[in-house]
């Protein structure tokens, strides 16, 4: 009994050392704090705003409010991102009880386009002096605009609904709704110095503790009523990210899902080529699931998602099918088109700024040269396992060598070969122990010479 009581002890110490490295290691850089000292709870924001940034944001706001935090300070630095993950977080922020601070950091940080509206939505904004904030007017994941690629029509009712959008939350922090609508309809950008000249934020400030000390002592009006900020000297405690809001921030990168699409689709051939070999169906199905959650975190092109499962096919069909390389030219030029206009360059439900969601060059041209030399080099392969003689089965016996594992003559005697005891015949006498060769088969029944013999 002593044995799984120990080792139960093991693992509960174990595991008790685990869970306190887990719970220090987000508080693990701060300094304790003084006794009565408010907390605030740290959040980043950084890259495109997507699904997966508002469920982190929005759980924040929850454990701020239910950890009794004196506010919720936001570390912001994006070039944009998708309207609908975007109006939830700002209608988290204007219904929050506790006090919201951004600030725009650190240095060369931007509040790009969706960024505009998060900086305005704060009850208290503040940026680093070498930081900037706008171009907030709609364009497409290209960063064109909407009118080139969805209509004027379509473009002029974004426009407005956008705008009117803006001055609204400029309008509830008290800010200057006239720079939030020209920001969208004109898309100007202003730096830091000229953002604080014109009431868009608050201050400018070279860290996130100078920041919270500026602003304590300033009265907000939060979603519980108006109150006074404590934040001066806080205990500040960082929210991490949970793993599926990692996982839809890693999978917000265009270049990573056009990756897994390619990767999912040939692991899928791979494994209706060669039924039962279960490792590329596998990795080629989690790879494709993968795929598709990040399409509903960031725009995808239908079309080109089709190009890429027509081009990596193909491309299997070329490493099975003499085509004189027809199908491979035509799906390595699939792979190229689909990945060019991979991301969806006609929504209009996304505010990137230009260049924010692209594909790499890197993934555009090497990707498909990579998967045809792959493919190529599968395709040698297997041509030259055809080419080797049979190992399976009667036919594979021939020519291979045994032992007689009796005296072996015209009427009977038993050989063993390829691993197994077969009933023999020769034409000339073996003795017992004699190495020989299979020359035929018959039956159940093999036909052996003298390995001396086979060998002369």
């Amino acid at each position: 009994m002593r044995r799984p009581s120990r080792a139960r002890l093991t693992l509960a110490a174990v595991a008790a050392i685990a869970a306190a490295l887990a719970l220090a290691a987000p508080v693990a850089p701060v300094a304790p704090p003084a006794a009565g000292a408010p907390r605030v709870l740290t959040l980043e924001i950084r890259g495109p705003i997507t699904g997966g940034t508002a469920e982190y944001v929005e759980a924040g706001l929850a454990k701020a409010r239910d950890g009794g935090y004196a506010a919720l300070a936001i570390t912001l630095d994006t070039p944009g991102g998708a309207l609908d993950a975007t109006r939830e977080i700002v209608q988290a922020m204007l219904a929050s009880p506790t006090p919201t601070v951004v600030w725009v950091g650190p240095a060369g940080a931007r509040a790009g386009s969706a960024g505009v509206f998060l900086t305005l939505a704060a009850d208290v904004a503040a940026m680093h002096p070498t930081s900037n904030i706008g171009a907030a007017h709609p364009v497409t994941g290209s960063g064109r605009d909407v009118a080139e690629e969805a209509g004027k029509d379509m473009a002029k009712k974004v426009e407005n609904d956008t705008a009117a959008f803006a001055r609204s939350v400029a309008a509830a922090r008290g800010r200057n709704a006239d720079w939030a609508e020209r920001a969208v309809r004109e898309s100007v950008a202003i730096t830091s110095a000229d953002a604080v000249k014109q009431r868009v934020v608050d201050f400018t400030a070279t860290d996130l503790r100078l920041v919270l000390d500026a602003a304590d002592g300033r009265k907000v009006k939060t979603a519980a009523g108006e109150s006074t900020l404590r934040t001066r000297g806080a205990a500040l405690e960082p929210y991490e990210k949970t793993l599926r809001q990692k996982v839809l921030s890693f999978l917000a990168d265009p270049n990573v899902l056009a990756i897994l699409m390619l990767v999912g689709t040939l692991g899928i051939a791979l494994e209706l080529y060669h039924p039962g070999s279960l490792v590329p169906g596998v990795a080629g199905a989690f790879a494709l699931f993968l795929a598709f959650m990040g399409m509903r975190v960031i725009p995808v092109n239908a079309g080109a998602v089709i190009l890429l499962l027509v081009g990596a096919a193909l491309l299997v069909v070329e490493a099975y099918v003499t085509t004189h390389g027809l199908a491979g030219v035509a799906g390595t030029a699939c792979l190229v088109i689909g990945l060019l206009f991979f991301v969806d360059r006609a929504s209009p439900d996304y505010r990137f700024d230009p260049g924010a969601l692209t594909i790499s060059p890197w993934i555009v041209w090497p990707t498909p040269i990579v998967v045809a030399l792959a493919l190529g080099f599968m395709a040698w392969k297997i041509a030259g396992s055809r080419r080797r003689p049979l190992q399976l089965g009667a036919p594979g016996l021939v020519g291979t060598a045994g032992e007689a594992l009796s005296d072996v003559g015209p009427a009977a005697g038993e050989v063993f070969v390829h691993g197994e005891y077969w009933q023999a015949r020769s034409a000339l006498p073996i003795p017992k122990g004699a190495r020989v060769r299979v020359v035929a088969v018959d039956g159940l029944t093999v036909k052996v010479v003298a390995e001396a013999v086979a060998a002369g």
